[in-house]
């Protein structure tokens, strides 16, 4: 191995951070607010979900070119049918990244680090590349929840789309590194917020691992233009849709952010399939997070109740509600 990093004690960390809490994530890493919001259980603003999803793919398409020359000049042992692997993946996160920029993100950094040996040891390329993925995975399922709490379902599955993407990947740099490659039945869901991923990554985006190098530059237009290229020969399909391509222009970070909204206390609300108590359940809007409302309706009863943006009705004495929420039309 490399200068001062060991393989197996580096895979063990990021393991065990993985499934840590938030308070350990900060004392094992003391990352900073350069990176992400502190995490205080409420959830990440969103131009922190797609700033640090930018930076993430920004990284992952750094990584894989990496990889992908490292191959070509013999230095990485890879197969051409894993090449055409990471070579697919680097469009993949090209995407997803073009993407992030059109909705306004911005990378928090833009050079990486990397341990020593990366780029020469198959072995230890496809472990830590698991870990990338598996933290790339869990971060954009908890941005599907944070767009579902926003009454934003076009963003939410196309969160969840990019997910699928990034666990394909990882599945397949597991079959490099001959791991059983579909390992499991439900992809982990570590983190509650986009932020809680930045501890796993840090040493990538600061150095601050033994024995990692760098700064390693992202990726230029002409590497991209030339891997794009490739495209069609390798099967790679460019124009699948995502499910947000048909928002209306209204429907940006920034004016998501201005929606109205409702906010439960320390206890679960149920949400209800019509506004009364005695109507089916069918979820609930979890202890202290936030949902977009865009309607009211008041029960035989004479109780309020507020419809969610995603469907579901709440009970107006179980939640906060924000500013705005009178001038809701009824439903």
């Amino acid at each position: 191995m490399g200068q001062g990093i060991s393989r197996r004690g580096f895979l063990k960390n990021t393991t065990l951070i993985a499934g840590a809490s938030a308070v350990s994530f900060n004392a094992l890493f003391g990352f900073s607010r350069a990176f992400a919001q502190d995490m205080t259980g409420t959830d990440d603003d969103l131009q922190t979900v797609i700033n640090l999803a930018a930076t993430a793919e920004l990284f992952a398409s750094t990584h894989y070119l990496a990889a992908i020359n490292a191959a070509n000049n013999g230095d990485l042992d890879l197969a051409e049918v894993q090449v055409n692997y990471l070579k697919t993946a680097f469009l993949a996160e090209r995407e997803h990244y073009d993407l992030l920029l059109s909705l306004g993100a911005q990378p928090v950094v833009q050079e990486f680090y990397v341990p020593e040996t990366l780029f020469s040891d198959v072995d230890l390329f496809s472990q830590i590349t698991e870990v990338a993925e598996t933290a790339f995975t869990a971060a954009y399922l908890a941005a599907a929840r944070i767009f579902t709490n926003l009454g934003q379902p076009a963003f939410a599955v196309t969160a969840a789309q990019i997910a699928a993407v990034e666990a394909e990947h990882r599945a397949l740099v597991r079959q490099i590194g001959r791991r059983l490659p579909n390992n499991l039945s439900y992809e982990k869901f570590d983190f509650n917020n986009v932020s809680d991923a930045v501890p796993v990554l840090q040493p990538f985006l600061d150095g601050s691992g033994d024995g990692f190098i760098g700064p390693v530059a992202p990726p230029t237009e002409a590497d991209v233009a030339a891997i794009r290229a490739e495209a069609a020969s390798l099967g790679y399909m460019s124009t699948t849709p995502y499910a947000a391509m048909e928002m209306t222009p209204a429907a940006t970070p920034e004016m998501m952010g201005s929606a109205v909204m409702v906010t439960a206390g320390a206890g679960n609300v149920n949400i209800r399939r019509e506004p009364n108590t005695s109507a089916a359940i069918d979820g609930v809007l979890s202890a202290n997070t936030s949902a977009a409302i865009d309607g009211q309706r008041m029960d035989d009863a004479g109780m309020q109740w507020w419809h969610l943006s995603s469907g579901g009705w709440v009970r107006a004495d179980t939640v906060t509600v924000g500013e705005g929420a009178a001038n809701l039309p009824g439903m």
